[in-house]
């Protein structure tokens, strides 16, 4: 049976490596890669000529903490706050086979190229180890990230997001860990924390800008909605095809952009929503 694709992760939730430890095993294994057209790192095919290269590899990322909280947000029913300690300042991504991209992004980039938006936030499996010494796994939407980082010779990383539990899955990037999330629930805290996050959002609805120069939803993109890919050249979600102003054109079509200049929810390179 072929390893999956966390098993082909330099980083061994098992062992329970610290974050750091744990980030610079991933790194390390870089060296083996060889280097693409693209100057970027890539791992070495496999000799396999029958595999296909997928056009748009789609990519997992990867955020290790040492520590984590988990507790309803005040006043706002079903959202919880996930407050993540000693995140360092980087985010593992990888693809998976035939493509086998492995990289790392800083996080503060990241965050703003994946677009964490409450209109059409990622998807994420969150991995921890429990006060009992125990793993357990909550699958969960991701939204509005505060990064934070102290400064002095105990300087420390903070990444502190909204989160709304998933009641269904029905992606395939997390799919290894949605039988493992036994109840809709984290502990208070925990430790040894790994956040899987889904690949870039698709372009799903169009907007226009108000008096106040806010986002506000107008409707869905004709056809869409539409695919987009995360560059690991730059580190922005593009369309998968066509450019912004392809779509941007297709949101002219709806009633409502008539008189108005509307777009599209490409955050992250393309505007914000």
């Amino acid at each position: 049976m072929q390893p999956s694709r966390f098993d082909r992760l330099t980083v061994s939730l098992d062992s329970r490596l610290s974050r750091r430890r744990a980030l610079a095993t991933g790194i390390a294994g870089l060296s083996a890669f060889t280097v693409s057209a693209r100057g970027l790192p890539a791992i070495a095919q496999d000799a396999t000529p029958e595999a296909q290269v997928t056009e748009h590899p789609a990519f997992l990322f990867v955020q290790l903490a040492d520590s984590g909280t988990w507790m309803p947000k005040p006043d706002e029913e079903g959202v919880y706050l996930l407050t993540l300690s000693g995140t360092g300042e980087q985010t593992l991504y990888f693809s998976d086979r035939p493509d086998r991209i492995v990289g790392t992004v800083p996080t503060d980039q990241f965050l703003d190229a994946l677009g964490f938006t409450p209109v059409e936030p990622p998807n994420a499996a969150v991995v921890v180890t429990t006060p009992e010494g125990v793993r357990d796994v909550l699958v969960v939407e991701l939204f509005n990230p505060v990064y934070t980082r102290t400064f002095g010779d105990n300087g420390e990383e903070f990444l502190t997001y909204e989160a709304i539990v998933l009641n269904s899955y029905t992606g395939e990037a997390l799919e290894e860990w949605v039988p493992q999330a036994d109840d809709d629930q984290l502990p208070s805290e925990f430790t040894d924390v790994s956040l899987f996050i889904d690949d870039c959002s698709d372009l799903a609805g169009c907007y226009k800008r108000d008096a106040w120069g806010n986002s506000v939803y107008v409707g869905e993109v004709p056809g869409g909605p539409y695919g987009r890919c995360f560059d690991w050249g730059t580190w922005i979600c593009r369309p998968c095809e066509h450019d912004s102003g392809y779509y941007d054109q297709l949101c002219q079509q709806l009633p409502n952009c008539q008189f108005d200049i509307c777009f599209t929810d490409t955050c992250g390179g393309f505007g914000h929503c």
